[in-house]
């Protein structure tokens, strides 16, 4: 049995590996020692539970996940890809189990040298927000997207 487990960097059923892998049965684990190791807060928990709730044909699992696996008689895994170290170990831990990692999707395409925050907001700005939005803002002199951008920079220097 194909199953595509969702973990918590994952919580939007619009990524592409839920269609690519739309006949594996969706599995979310939420795994005590897994989520003790993390030091997940009750907020946290809270959270990625409601996130998954609100997702289609789901199914949440209490429990270990290599327990959960063998339940359900998985015979491969696929998740998206993650850098969380964490989530990569606790994966691989299943090590008979083929898993299949998908590449999430890029946030923005931007080819220029990552320098200064302003002029990397400007050139990606338009991939987030509408043509409208963006006169909007500009014809106000001083938009909020500038403001936003200033706030981020300013603590990222504290």
């Amino acid at each position: 049995m194909k199953i595509l487990l969702v973990h918590d960097e994952m919580l939007n059923d619009t990524l592409p590996v839920f269609a690519t892998s739309a006949d594996a049965i969706r599995v979310f684990v939420l795994d005590p020692a897994f989520v003790a190791s993390e030091g997940w807060t009750l907020k946290r928990i809270q959270f990625v539970i409601d996130c998954v709730a609100e997702m289609q044909n789901v199914r949440v699992f209490h429990g270990a996940l290599a327990d959960v696996c063998r339940e359900l008689g998985a015979t491969s895994l696929v998740t998206q890809s993650t850098p969380n170290h964490a989530i990569q170990q606790w994966l691989e831990s299943l090590s008979p189990l083929t898993i299949s990692w998908h590449d999430e999707p890029q946030f923005v395409d931007y080819e220029g040298r990552l320098s200064r925050f302003t002029a990397y907001w400007k050139s990606v700005a338009p991939q987030w927000f509408s043509e409208d939005v963006l006169i909007a803002e500009n014809a106000r002199g001083g938009s909020k997207l500038s403001r936003s951008a200033s706030s981020v920079r300013g603590a990222l220097r504290k």
